[in-house]
């Protein structure tokens, strides 16, 4: 019984194993005939099939580039961001370079502007510094007729004068530094005119490096504008494919709908193969590779029918084995029952000897007491047979 129950497990696994082979070559076979189907098909079913994987599989692929055009479009715009960053970086680097040159090239053009002919149509650029060098010029005669009226003065008047020179001096550091930054402010002017006409040497170069770092500074400002146009067209994509804020999430999401697809259209194949094994439509596509599956496969159907029988054959064997052992047993127990039967019967048989035996005991004591008859001893009671002759011991249990 172990071996056969070994073997119906064995054949059992096997069944399992081609079940599931089977399966996947279906899968396969729908798989094949859907790449190689053509354009139309006379089977309605299998028309129907094809029409269902083709739709699924342009889901597919269509979620597919969805995802793939998220992930370049998320790689873009952090690209074009970073593009973004670095060249405001430069561009400020620029700025901060150019604006280090406003100090030198406001006090070159300002000693030009006191020479050139035509300088008064410039004045208004240079008014401050005009201004601030009349103050100090004014400072400095205060300061000379401070100095000069301390020669003549006494110990306690030049105490007095001295304190004044100090304050004509402070005011004077105070307009040098307003006329380093009125230098900065009136650089930053004249570099945008073309005052740059009345310049040579050193003072042109200057007005050079000036502009062209200007010009630097504005070509990134419009190809970053370039780029922002570009990052917006983009955004505007993702907004179209629902992933704008949630790329990731939204990969998941059509990630998802992908395996969901994917399933359906294996129950389509699963259908289509089926379909070519129960109906042999194999003539609707002319394909030797699906013709070999399709004869495989029924060669695999041929397999488990023999071993689903060699499984029913063990099986039958089994039990029938069980139910002749069981008759075995039960008749054996049957003649015993019948045996312990025989047995009670003669107990009851003995049993009625001894009553009718006590009955007549009991009418003789009567006939004593009564006076009828004098008082004999009981005779023994008759041999009885024996209750339990020997049997014949029960066979052994297989």
């Amino acid at each position: 019984m172990d071996a056969r129950k070994k073997e119906i497990e064995r054949l059992d696994a096997d069944l399992r194993r081609l079940e599931h082979q089977i399966t996947a070559d279906c899968v396969d076979i729908g798989r094949r005939a859907a790449a190689a189907a053509p354009t139309a098909v006379n089977t309605e079913e299998l028309a129907k099939y094809l029409n269902s994987a083709v739709t699924l599989q342009n889901s597919i692929s269509g979620f597919h580039g969805d995802i793939d055009r998220i992930r370049s479009l998320v790689q873009s715009l952090a690209a074009l961001q970073k593009e973004c960053d670095d060249a405001v970086g430069r561009r400020d680097q620029i700025l901060r370079e150019r604006q280090t040159r406003f100090l030198e090239l406001g006090a070159g053009a300002f000693a030009l502007f006191r020479k050139v002919p035509d300088g008064a149509a410039y004045r208004p650029l240079f008014e401050e510094l005009v201004k601030i060098d009349q103050e100090v010029d004014e400072r400095h005669q205060e300061l000379q007729r401070l100095q000069e009226e301390e020669q003549s003065k006494g110990f306690f008047d030049k105490i007095k004068l001295k304190a004044k020179k100090v304050m004509v001096r402070g005011e004077i550091s105070r307009l040098d530094r307003a006329k380093a930054v009125a230098y900065e402010n009136a650089g930053a002017k004249i570099a945008d005119t073309d005052f740059s006409r009345h310049a040579d040497g050193p003072l042109r170069e200057l007005f050079g490096s000036i502009r062209d770092r200007k010009a630097a500074a504005d070509a990134i400002i419009l190809e970053n504008a370039r780029r922002q146009a570009e990052m917006e067209n983009q955004r505007l994509e993702l907004q179209r494919l629902e992933a704008v804020d949630r790329a990731e999430e939204r990969v998941r999401d059509l990630e998802r709908r992908i395996e969901s697809l994917g399933k359906e259209l294996e129950v389509i194949h699963c259908w289509t193969g089926q379909l070519f094994l129960d109906r042999d439509i194999r003539h609707e596509i002319q394909d030797e590779v699906l013709s070999s599956k399709i004869d495989s496969v029924l060669a695999q159907r041929e397999a488990i029918r023999q071993k689903r029988q060699a499984i029913d054959r063990l099986k039958a064997e089994g039990e029938m084995e069980e139910l002749l052992r069981k008759e075995k047993e039960r008749r054996a127990r049957r003649k015993q029952l019948e045996e312990e039967m025989r047995v009670k019967e003669r107990q009851i048989g003995t049993i009625d000897i001894e009553i009718n035996v006590g009955l007549r005991r009991i009418d003789e004591l009567k006939r004593v007491i009564s006076g009828d008859a004098a008082y004999v001893d009981a005779p023994p009671l008759p041999p009885l047979p024996d209750l339990y002759p020997p049997t014949e011991p029960p066979p052994p249990k297989t």
